[in-house]
């Protein structure tokens, strides 16, 4: 749907920042001419088919109030800033065709590598820009850069093209306003009783005009209301209060013990707690979906945080082998130019997760930014830290990073980020931790908690029987072997209830597949490599009825079965 449009001066370089703060300036009821005075002295677009074009007046040449007029009121904000460009290409529809058809993809979203003056010559040209071209497409971006759409990458004067998009959706709900009132003058179009208006600015292509995708551009047209009263925590549960005390003592902790003990389950626990219950809705990964694809900056995520009223944001990574620094802190990645590629130094979670708690404190939030490394020995501690071994000790101290990020190398990491990490004492196929990092770290042990088998929610008594005949069986192979061995030790989940059983049958087969599939494997590896004796093991398994000759585990599960079965 076509705007009708009187055309503005391409060529001509003015201050977008003087545009909005003279517009800001008017007030209703002034005639045309006392507004063309106004922008001549600022030097600024100022013909009569410009300000008429840009502006609201009646049939008498008055000047109208109207959204741009009280957006640009309230000060030189930055929604004032890019409302006045979506009131420039509602102006001119050669703009909107550019930014529609040059710079943008069919979704919405900015294409990198067409920002650059050279692309949208051709364009300029088609519009009978003969004389300076170059010069009006250079005008074009500059001014969209003022606005604050983009971070350019320049050489000298000249825009190469984008560095970085900037955070556009704040201003979605003003431009809702904006074609809401413009609307029927402009396009001789009256809303229907019930109408969307944002159905007629995505149908105007304007989503485009805001690097938005359409369903972007309806998420930050009608967003969710903020939570007057933010919930409050309940005091720390007596189970997690070593855990937070340590948290908030040394900034780091992990969580090591055997297999099965619980380690992660005691980290979300945390978060649980520490969230008020809203895990789902603190969880970093949750409030980026919420975000345009561009929005997605750590400020981004720290505002958000704040409006919802949340106590607490958290992610989770996860360590292995051959994860390294640019996996957790840094990194380079491509971005596309004109005619090639540049490098980009981008964040990753660690970083990311520093920079949301920067930005938290700057808006003044108490929310804790937790972030949950699992496994953290599996990986090259040294290698994956580098330089934040530093910075984790001396919390709120800058700290220089090989790669740049949002103009800065230095990282820092505030106090209201809790790095929560796991270890499993058994894994032996890893060094044991880097002494660097265990001296940064509390470690907390968690040890297998026969109670926890014995209060959980079973099916019925004999299901609860025989689970804990089996932990008790296996836990002897472990007892008086020392802090080595014992470290092996397998946990108390092993034994714990596993989906919901509709029978009594179902809830003893599921106690028995669980240990041939699980707990059986684990100590033929303990037997295999020497931890344990093997005739210890073997002997263990013929008291729960498995046959010497049985490797295969669903032979296991039937015979583990069988043994529990005199027992109901």
């Amino acid at each position: 749907m076509p705007i009708k449009s009187s055309p503005t001066s391409l060529s001509r370089e003015f201050s977008v920042q003087k545009s909005v703060q003279t517009i800001g300036l008017l007030t209703s009821g002034m005639s045309i001419a006392v507004v063309q005075t106004a922008a001549q002295a600022a030097g600024i677009e100022s013909s009569l088919s410009g300000l008429r074009a840009m502006l609201t007046f009646d049939a008498s040449d008055i000047l109208l109030d109207d959204e741009l007029l009280r957006t640009c009121q309230a000060g030189s904000t930055r929604e004032a800033k890019l409302l006045w460009w979506i009131a420039r290409l509602w102006a001119d529809q050669r703009l909107a065709e550019i930014t529609e058809t040059v710079l943008t993809d069919k979704r919405g979203k900015y294409d990198a590598a067409k920002f650059n003056a050279a692309q949208l010559v051709p364009s300029y040209i088609s519009f009978g820009i003969i004389a300076s071209p170059e010069k009006s497409a250079s005008n074009f971006l500059r001014q969209m850069a003022d606005c604050g759409f983009y971070k350019p990458i320049e050489s000298g004067k000249t825009i190469l093209g984008i560095a970085a998009p900037l955070p556009t959706s704040s201003v979605v709900p003003h431009v809702v306003r904006f074609v809401e009132e413009r609307a029927p003058e402009r396009l001789g179009f009256t809303f229907a009783p019930g109408a969307d208006p944002v159905d007629l600015a995505i149908a105007l292509s304007i989503n485009k005009w805001l690097n938005l995708t359409p369903q972007e551009f309806r998420n930050a047209a009608h967003p969710a209301p903020p939570l007057t009263t933010p919930p409050g925590r309940a005091a720390v549960p007596i189970a997690l209060r070593l855990l937070d005390e340590e948290l908030h003592r040394r900034g780091q902790v992990v969580l090591q013990g055997a297999p099965g003990v619980g380690k992660t389950y005691v980290a979300m626990q945390y978060v649980d707690w520490a969230s008020v219950s809203r895990r789902t809705d603190s969880h970093v990964a949750t409030i980026l979906e919420k975000l345009p694809s561009h929005e997605r900056t750590p400020e981004r995520v720290a505002e958000v945080a704040v409006d919802e009223g949340l106590t607490c944001v958290w992610d989770i990574a996860q360590f292995h082998p051959s994860y390294g620094y640019e996996d957790f802190v840094r990194t380079l990645v491509p971005r596309p130019v004109a005619n090639g590629v540049t490098f980009q130094a981008e964040h990753r979670r660690l970083s990311f997760v520093a920079a949301v708690g920067v930005a938290l404190r700057k808006l003044g939030s108490f929310c804790d930014v937790v972030l949950i490394v699992d496994e953290i020995n599996r990986a090259d501690i040294s290698r994956v830290f580098g330089e934040l071994l530093y910075a984790l000790e001396y919390r709120g101290e800058q700290v220089s990073t090989p790669y740049e990020v949002d103009g800065t190398s230095a990282l820092v990491v505030p106090d209201n980020v809790l790095l929560l990490g796991t270890m499993n004492t058994a894994d032996r196929s890893i060094a044991l931790i880097d002494y660097a990092l265990r001296r940064r770290f509390t470690f907390i042990d968690l040890a297998p908690d026969r109670a926890v088998v014995e209060t959980a929610g079973w099916f019925d008594s004999a299901a609860k029987t025989a689970a804990l005949n089996l932990y008790d069986l296996v836990a002897d192979l472990f007892v008086g072997r020392g802090p080595e061995i014992g470290a092996l030790a397998i946990g108390h989940s092993y034994f714990m209830p596993s989906g919901t059983p509709a029978s009594a049958d179902e809830a003893l087969q599921a106690i028995a597949r669980r240990f041939a599939y699980e707990v059986a494997p684990l100590l033929a590896e303990y037997a295999a490599e020497g931890l344990i004796p093997r005739d210890d093991v073997e002997t263990m398994l013929k008291d729960v009825g498995i046959l010497e000759e049985s490797s295969r585990q669903n032979e296991i599960e039937t015979q583990v079965l069988a043994w529990m079965t005199p027992t109901v």
